[in-house]
């Protein structure tokens, strides 16, 4: 509550943008916000570190602020604000009602409980310009936080030998504004068709797109038009859906698929079988409220690929802490 507060205030752009500590009084000034409420919020936050209180009425940024201060973590804010959190609030009597089962379809889920909708979350967002500029704008704020998968991921062993020049190397499937496939071409330029997949009002939305990269509108439940392709890469989109949904998805791309050529890559969260971090477990629930999806542990990863006619080759675990690691799998034989 009271970051969201901070955030609609601006407090944590005026603390960062005024460098030296600054006094409540002078953030009532700034932001239009009553003094006392302003002690009262940064009280909470800096409790938490989101702030440093360096004196008494005082305040001063941290690493945390700045990140706090950025428009694409105060969009993420707006948006869970607006949607996640009033769905979470809805959770206990949701389930209850559910028989105590976790939500699988999209359009009886715990978004759809709170607002009265049976739109999925994504059309649903659609709906309010608003909420699905701050998705986009947060959504498009994660991307390159971390290293990109392209610098730990073994692509030339992988994914370069042994390719033909007579189908795509990578499609990405559902990639957004093309961020990955950027950040491959960068990295490897020039080593074969690299294809950007996405509903039409996304990959028309796109300005200058680098012409190394194809650009075709395409949903992922219908059938994946690309065939034999190197490799079909999917960023953080198994997440948002349930086993069920994605049952579906993989069986687009599987008919699509060369046996023993064609690569499937799942760049998803990894969560560990036991110990999950509170950042592994919070997301977790967290897109059980988005859009009865869930992240997964690498057993149910490949409980759910073998169960769709897939066999795992590896599970690449990321160099970083809570980063995502990459699910690679082929078609059985």
């Amino acid at each position: 509550m009271t970051a969201r507060i901070a955030v609609q205030l601006n407090l944590f752009e005026h603390i960062v943008n005024h460098g030296v500590p600054i006094s409540s009084r002078e953030l009532a000034s700034l932001s239009g916000g009553e003094e006392l409420l302003i002690i009262r919020v940064l009280r909470c936050v800096s409790s938490v570190g989101l702030v440093h209180e360096v004196g008494e009425r005082l305040w001063q940024a941290n690493p945390i602020t700045e990140a706090m201060a950025t428009e694409g973590i105060a969009a993420g804010h707006r948006m869970l604000g607006e949607t996640i959190i009033p769905a979470a609030q809805k959770a206990p009597k949701y389930l209850k009602e559910a028989g105590y089962r976790c939500p699988t379809d999209p359009k009886d889920g715990l978004m759809q409980y709170a607002f009265q909708t049976k739109l999925t979350t994504f059309e649903f967002f659609s709906s309010l310009p608003e909420v699905l500029r701050d998705f986009n704008m947060f959504m498009g704020n994660t991307m390159g936080a971390r290293s990109y998968w392209v610098d730990w991921f073994p692509v030339r062993e992988r994914l370069l030998e042994g390719a033909s020049a007579d189908s795509a190397l990578l499609v990405d499937v559902g990639g957004g504004r093309g961020h990955d496939l950027l950040a491959f071409h960068e990295k490897y330029p020039g080593q074969g068709r690299l294809v950007l997949q996405d509903l039409a009002p996304v990959t028309e939305s796109i300005g200058d797109l680098d012409p190394a990269i194809e650009r075709v509108s395409y949903d992922f439940f219908t059938e994946q038009p690309l065939k034999g392709a190197r490799a079909y890469f999917y960023h953080h989109i198994l997440h948002d859906w349930s086993d069920v949904k994605c049952m579906e998805i993989l069986r687009q791309v599987k008919t699509a698929m060369k046996p023993g050529y064609s690569r499937l890559l799942l760049h998803e969260m990894i969560i560990p079988e036991q110990g999950a971090s509170t950042f592994h477990a919070m997301l977790d629930v967290t897109m059980m409220a988005f859009n009865a999806g869930m992240e997964r542990t690498e057993r149910q990863w490949r409980e759910l690929l073998e169960s769709a006619g897939f066999r795992v080759l590896k599970v690449w675990l990321p160099r970083e802490e809570d980063a995502d690691g990459i699910v690679e799998a082929i078609l059985k034989e």
